[in-house]
């Protein structure tokens, strides 16, 4: 059975990038309320620091998922909401990977949907194991055509 799960690389810098915005944030408003001075540019760096925060968080707490690939079915655990999805593979409607090149290298997403506007997104430096479950899903499952 194959395991996809968010990378600890990837949650630690979000994690890190975090703790920053939220402690600026609090530095922020901290300082608003105490000092008079640039409270224009506070006022409006204060809610802009906030909506970043919280902008990057959604994005943590949605990225964290674990796949299993295996019995020609994939289950995808979701460890914030506690909930589960058992797919079988003939209810993916199609599973497209896009590849971008980088200076870094190539950065791959697979995009899997499902059910009413459901997808799934694995890239290869967000999880684990991605090489051998897009070899799963090129075996057993179909393609998606091109747009």
């Amino acid at each position: 059975m194959i395991v996809s799960k968010p990378r600890f690389n990837t949650i630690f810098a979000l994690s890190i990038f975090l703790v920053l915005v939220f402690g600026s944030f609090f530095l922020l408003l901290d300082s608003l309320l105490k000092s008079e001075s640039f409270f224009i540019v506070k006022l409006i760096l204060t809610p802009i620091t906030l909506v970043i925060a919280l902008l990057v968080l959604g994005k943590l707490l949605a990225a964290i998922k674990i796949v299993k690939a295996g019995n020609n079915k994939l289950n995808i655990f979701f460890p914030i909401s506690r909930s589960r999805v058992e797919l079988p593979l003939d209810e993916i409607r199609g599973w497209r990977e896009d590849i971008v090149k980088t200076k870094q290298g190539e950065f791959r997403e697979t995009k899997i949907p499902y059910g009413k506007k459901k997808v799934i997104k694995l890239s290869n430096k967000e999880n684990t194991e991605y090489e051998k479950l897009v070899k799963y899903l090129n075996q057993k499952a179909k393609k998606q055509k091109a747009d």
